[in-house]
């Protein structure tokens, strides 16, 4: 969100909660200086991203990196380790994380040939866990490559001395 300082975010969500959309839209304006159809944009999808926020006696400020986290591991199928960290983070009770996260679970599209939420994202998934696999492979191929460069060096060193 261009500009847009942690303050104004508090106070769009503040209007958000208390159904006043038009002075959210007011406030995004003035803090962003971005168009009215690009505030109603940025206001109206930060009001649907609301309900899957804590309660508002929970929050006191927003967490997009858990947010990510929670739909990263729903769209791998953990839903029970989203319930978990999202309990943890909050300290809330097991139904508030289910509802919760139930909450997060429904904004999310759905695979229509499998029928379980997925996360449009692009590129790789920040929350994936890395074997280091891919690591491996390249110091091999490197360390192969410096042995063929010396081989290669060490055969013409010769030819060079004869």
């Amino acid at each position: 969100m261009p500009n847009l300082q942690p303050q104004h975010v508090q106070k769009i969500h503040e209007l958000i909660d208390a159904q006043q959309i038009l002075m959210a839209i007011q406030v995004y304006r003035e803090a962003t200086g971005v168009s009215l159809a690009e505030a109603k944009q940025a206001v109206e999808q930060m009001a649907r991203m609301e309900v899957a926020r804590p309660p508002s006696d929970v929050r006191n400020f927003d967490n997009p990196v858990l947010e990510s986290k929670i739909r990263s591991l729903l769209a791998k199928g953990k839903k029970i380790e989203a319930v978990k960290i999202y309990r943890e983070e909050y300290g809330i009770g097991l139904k508030e994380a289910k509802d919760a996260v139930g909450r997060i679970e429904a904004t999310m599209p759905r695979d229509p040939s499998r029928n379980i939420p997925y996360e449009s994202a692009i590129g790789n998934d920040p929350f994936a866990q890395d074997d280091g696999s891919a690591k491996r492979v390249v110091l091999l191929l490197a360390a192969f490559g410096g042995v063929v460069a010396c081989g290669i060096a060490v055969v013409v060193f010769l030819l060079g001395a004869q």
